[in-house]
């Protein structure tokens, strides 16, 4: 399935979870997430959980703290 992240276009398996598709963007982004220095934010601006479970065609966007 397809979702985006920051407005780039991530390839990811059905079922996966928000960390795992940061992971496939950048291993970097995802160490950021894991220390509390990114923050994930859903495309309505609300806070979304690590562990969360996409959708096809979803969009959260990364955030310094």
């Amino acid at each position: 399935m397809k979702i985006f992240i920051n407005d780039r276009e991530i390839e990811i398996f059905r079922g996966a979870t928000v960390l795992e598709a940061i992971h496939r963007y950048s291993e970097r982004a995802c160490r950021m997430v894991l220390n509390g220095t990114l923050l994930v934010i859903d495309r309505f601006g609300n806070l979304t959980e690590a562990d969360g479970e996409l959708t096809e065609g979803q969009k959260i966007h990364l955030k310094k703290k």
